[in-house]
């Protein structure tokens, strides 16, 4: 499926730059908070380096995009960070919001009609769709990563 789903969307006019090394290794901060990743995720973040639409205004995050110490206009968790960032220093509010974020791993960010994601549930590993103004609030897109690509390869799931 994974080689089926990089054809659709470079047909679709994706940047789709391969990993030269299937390995991957994400940064301790992210593989510690996210423990339940699906294998065909972590397939996905060992066969590309960069996976972006044409127009750069939607993007898959890769495993060079977790790294925190990286240099990169918009951070792997920049929903979250948005959010903390209103919720000020509302001690609940900003629990809530990490809990959320704790559960919810983004694996995808558009800038196309304001600011919106995709994310994998650690609780039950559907792929959930957020957007502004608040992130949090999010509905299920697909039951698994697996589906999700399907819906994308056969058109039942817009990026």
């Amino acid at each position: 499926m994974l080689e089926e789903f990089l054809t659709c969307l470079e047909g679709q006019g994706w940047s789709v730059i391969r990993n030269t090394s299937a390995e991957v290794r994400l940064p301790e901060a992210v593989a510690g908070r996210y423990r339940s990743c699906p294998p065909s995720w972590l397939a996905l973040l060992g066969a590309v380096q960069e996976l972006a639409r044409g127009d750069e205004r939607a993007w898959f995050l890769c495993a060079g995009d977790y790294d925190v110490q990286a240099d990169q206009p918009w951070q792997w968790n920049e929903w979250e960070r948005l959010s903390l960032e209103a919720a000020g220093d509302d001690a609940l509010w900003t629990a809530e919001i990490r809990d959320f974020w704790t559960e919810h791993l983004p694996i995808f960010m558009s800038l196309s009609d304001g600011y919106a994601y995709y994310a994998i549930s650690m609780k039950d590993g559907s792929v959930v769709y957020g957007r502004e103004p608040e992130f949090e609030e999010c509905e299920t897109a697909a039951p698994s990563f697996d589906v999700f690509m399907e819906q994308i390869v056969k058109g039942q799931t817009l990026l």
